[in-house]
């Protein structure tokens, strides 16, 4: 059945069918051709059930009847009359009666002589003796011939009845025999049947199943994983399909291995491009064309890329060099006004020193224990002085290693720089520290980084002239991170301006009073070389920097 075609599967089942119709067609010939039999049995003895109703017992009747008459005639015109009548109705008895069985015609023979005693008598004037014969002799063997006619009437009655039932019962079996051969031939029928249409329908689901799963796997090659390969055994035309499909997916699978493997090269080039890995091109060969065209757009395109990515870096690299020279002149022009607010009060305390000692010196003895004590308290003023330098240059000195550092010691550290300039302005920095952590990085950077929120802050409450200026740090530790938060109440920074306030070059200060640098580099420190997050918001009363660092 393997090696068969479906059409001559189809055929065959056609054949069977039209066999299985023949085969019932007889059958149904068989049991009509019996019935017919048994049916045309029953006519045939009712038919002559029928006759010996007509032919001989009404005939027999009829005859009994004219003989009575004769019998009682009351003159000879009534008995010529009478007589005329039963020569023909024995005539045609006689006829009827001659293929009749020897029994029934002896007893019409004796019958026949009586009746004929009988006219005789009547006929020759002896009516007592025509009377008598027919109401004794006579009559007994009338209804003798009578009753074997019944008899035999009734038998064919009864043979009738039974023909009648035994076709009923062919009937009933003919139908069971027709139900019984049309399940049988339709059963055997529907089992062929299905079986050839399920092995079909079996092979186009393998069909279906392998197309499907080459389908699947067109969507993603390098992840399907499942055999590729439509299993159908037959000779048919769907087994020549299933056989032609897995060649013709053998031979794209293989493309597709050396189209992928092309793509994967590209990937990896494009990865090492992005990892600032140069020099590298597209070798593999694909089966396509189209890739092949691509890969060399490609390889051009990586060539064009490395050219301007090149000219970009050293361009951004002269671009950072500028800023970083802008940001430490503006960090060195923070620093000369942070030492000026640091200085002021030790410069301030030499003034006194040196006017008193004039003084002593223009309107008395100078005594030579107060002098060397005026001396001793500048040299301690200008130690301290010294000291604030040497602070100062710690802090704007870059750090190339990482270190551990408390983050609390960093944002004090910060604070120290800027304290005078804020004590100097009555602002108050309130410090909100539930947890003090230490973390690895570049502590000058990120104290740097502290610093310029701060100093920012420091110059919106300045500049907008808020009343009862204040500025919150606070510090909490959690699970990953470590959160620092700088609030002031400064009003906080326009919509339009809040997502620009990271960008270089970019102030609300004005040209003359920002350079847009400070809070560029404070996000540079954070996310790029602290690997945290910086962002801002706006409050009810200013704006709020949060840091993350881990």
């Amino acid at each position: 059945m393997n090696n068969l075609k479906i059409r001559q599967k189809f055929f065959i089942l056609g054949f069977i069918a039209l066999i299985s119709l023949l085969l019932l067609a007889l059958l149904s010939l068989k049991i009509n051709k019996d019935s017919f039999t048994n049916s045309n049995n029953v006519v045939v003895n009712f038919k002559d059930t029928q006759e010996i109703q007509t032919f001989y017992i009404e005939e027999l009747f009829l005859l009994r009847e004219v003989t009575l008459s004769l019998v009682i005639s009351p003159n000879d015109d009534f008995k010529k009359k009478f007589d005329g009548k039963i020569s023909p109705i024995i005539k045609r008895l006689d006829k009827n009666f001659s293929n009749e069985i020897p029994d029934n015609k002896k007893a019409w023979e004796d019958y026949k002589k009586l009746v004929l005693k009988t006219r005789e008598y009547s006929l020759g004037g002896f009516d007592e003796g025509a009377f008598m014969n027919t109401s004794s002799v006579e009559r007994d063997s009338f209804y003798f011939l009578i009753n074997k006619l019944k008899r035999i009437q009734k038998k064919n009655l009864q043979e009738s009845e039974k023909k009648l039932s035994e076709l009923k019962n062919d009937i009933k079996i003919n139908n069971i025999y027709i139900i019984l051969g049309v399940l049988i031939i339709g059963i055997f029928g529907f089992i062929l049947n299905l079986t050839v249409i399920l092995k079909i329908i079996k092979q186009i689901e393998s069909v279906e199943k392998g197309l499907q799963k080459f389908f699947k796997y067109l969507t993603n090659p390098t992840a399907y994983k499942e055999q590729l390969h439509i299993d159908i055994k037959s000779k048919d035309e769907l087994g020549l399909m299933a056989k032609a499909i897995n060649t013709k997916v053998k031979l794209i699978k293989e493309n597709l291995q050396d189209d992928y493997r092309l793509i994967q090269e590209a990937t990896l080039t494009l990865d090492y491009l992005k990892e600032g890995v140069f020099g590298k091109r597209l070798e593999k060969q694909a089966k396509s064309n189209e890739l092949n065209v691509l890969k060399n757009v490609m390889n051009e395109m990586i060539g064009n890329l490395e050219n301007k990515i090149l000219e970009e870096i050293n361009h951004r690299t002269n671009q950072e060099k500028l800023m970083i020279q802008q940001s430490k002149l503006a960090a060195m022009g923070e620093m000369i006004g942070n030492i000026a607010h640091q200085w002021r009060q030790p410069l301030g305390e030499i003034n006194a020193v040196l006017m008193e000692i004039e003084t002593i010196t223009r309107y008395g003895k100078l005594e030579e224990e107060h002098l060397l004590k005026s001396i001793k308290t500048c040299n301690e003023i200008a130690e301290h002085m010294s000291t604030t330098i040497s602070d100062f240059q710690n802090f704007f000195k870059p750090s190339k290693q990482k270190d551990k550092f408390s983050v609390l010691e960093v944002c004090k550290k910060a604070v120290s720089i800027i304290s005078a300039s804020l004590n100097n302005n009555n602002i108050e920095l309130i410090f909100d520290i539930q947890e003090d952590n230490k973390i690895e990085g570049y502590s000058n950077e990120f104290s740097h980084a502290i610093l310029n929120i701060i100093s920012n802050a420091k110059d919106a409450l300045i500049s907008r002239k808020i009343k009862n200026p204040k500025i919150i740090l606070s510090i909490k530790v959690g699970k990953e991170f470590t959160v620092i938060k700088i609030e002031d109440n400064a009003g906080g920074i326009r919509l339009k301006d809040i997502n620009l306030v990271f960008e270089p070059y970019f102030t609300t200060k004005g040209e003359k009073r920002g350079t847009g640098i400070g809070l560029y580099m404070t996000k540079v420190i954070i996310e790029d070389n602290m690997h945290g997050f910086i962002d801002v918001k706006n409050t009810k009363v200013g704006a709020l920097f949060r840091i993350k660092v881990k």
